[in-house]
């Protein structure tokens, strides 16, 4: 029996359905739900019809789909097979195996049973020493809006979550002004901009266009070229004091043994006056459902997953001294709402490198 065998059979055992998954696959629910950093890696090919198909890059929004043409609301999958990625230095095609939660109401039960389930999955093929690191972009998110950092930055912070350097870009922008970054726009764009009147901004940019004899369709339309030219002076117009922005970065520091998570978010609090809702709740039930599962479990404020459909708790498993992570997973709640549910269906799954297994045979 190969290690896939051991891993697909353990996760049987929990209940979980084997969907075949085929390897070529639709190219946009992956280039509409996944961010920059999972669609600048896919294999993209096209069909004399016109219509983007790719390389299976992951398993988990092909089982959302095939869970949804079901119709069902709960159900537990498992999957394993070949996934394709641009990874730089590492192989471009390589093994997954994983499981994915659909439908369970309770999301910290949920949340807990699948680290559990990832842990006695790498446990069956046979790992040992193994590390837990936990991320919340739940509590980033609450952290933002309790230190009321500019509404106009909060996007692009959530979306930059997990990718440190893009942060501390985003951080030094939002210390400094620009000064007039609009000076060399005309009176009649200028205007609207400042007023942030999209409609007469949008006519502004329509008439420039008409009299320059660019073409108004075939690329940015004067609408998307107000909207973003709006979104950017609002972006300029924010500044971060220098308080908000030490605290944030204290928030973001943060890195401790999550037993000692719940002590340390109330002492952040209390420090700042503010409240995380739920925070020390949420990270002390978590603590309390895994404390028998592995002895070196982190809580770590700035780790999240560069997936956008990813939005609450996150995780990866190491075996310990290792640089890269033998399981990856969290909440994705969004994600099925996104492939066209017309309700929320909570979710909750991991992804699993086989290729990273010690004694690996797949």
């Amino acid at each position: 029996m190969t290690t896939l065998d051991t891993i697909l059979k353990t996760l049987e055992a929990t209940g979980c359905m084997v969907p075949n998954i085929d390897l070529l696959q639709p190219a946009d629910p992956f280039l509409d739900t996944t961010g920059e950093d999972l669609r600048r890696r896919i294999f993209i090919t096209q069909e004399n019809s016109g219509k983007m198909f790719c390389l299976r890059p992951e398993f988990t929004i092909p089982v959302c789909l095939r869970h949804l043409e079901k119709g069902w609301i709960k159900a537990r999958y498992a999957y394993s097979g070949k996934v394709f990625r641009q990874r730089g230095d590492e192989a471009h095609e390589f093994t997954q195996a994983g499981f994915e939660n659909l439908g369970s109401e309770n999301a910290n039960d949920a949340d807990i049973d699948c680290i559990k389930t990832a842990l006695h999955v790498l446990e069956q093929a046979g790992q040992k020493e193994l590390s837990l690191v936990l991320g919340d972009q739940a509590i980033f998110v609450s952290a933002l809006e309790a230190l009321r950092i500019p509404q106009a930055w909060r996007k692009k912070l959530i979306r930059a979550f997990g990718d440190d350097a893009m942060i501390g870009q985003y951080l030094d922008q939002m210390s400094s002004r620009n000064g007039s970054a609009w000076k060399n726009l005309s009176e009649e764009i200028r205007a609207p901009l400042e007023a942030r009147n999209l409609e007469t901004l949008t006519d502004a940019i329509e008439g420039e266009m008409l009299e320059q004899g660019l073409p108004l369709s075939g690329g940015r339309t004067p609408a998307a070229i107000a909207e973003r030219l709006i979104e950017k002076a609002e972006l300029a117009s924010e500044k971060l004091d220098a308080d908000k922005r030490a605290a944030l970065e204290e928030f973001l520091a943060i890195d401790v043994d999550l037993k000692d998570a719940s002590d340390v978010i109330e002492s952040f609090e209390n420090k700042h006056g503010i409240m995380l809702p739920l925070a020390r709740d949420e990270l002390y039930a978590r603590y309390e459902g895994l404390k028998d599962c592995a002895e070196d479990m982190k809580y770590r404020a700035s780790f999240g997953r560069r997936l956008d459909y990813y939005t609450g708790f996150v995780f990866e498993v190491y075996r310990n001294g290792e640089a890269n992570p033998l399981v990856g997973g969290g909440r994705y709640d969004r994600l099925l709402t996104l492939l066209g549910s017309p309700q929320e269906i909570p979710a909750v799954g991991f992804a699993l490198w086989a290729d990273r297994l010690e004694g690996v045979d797949v």
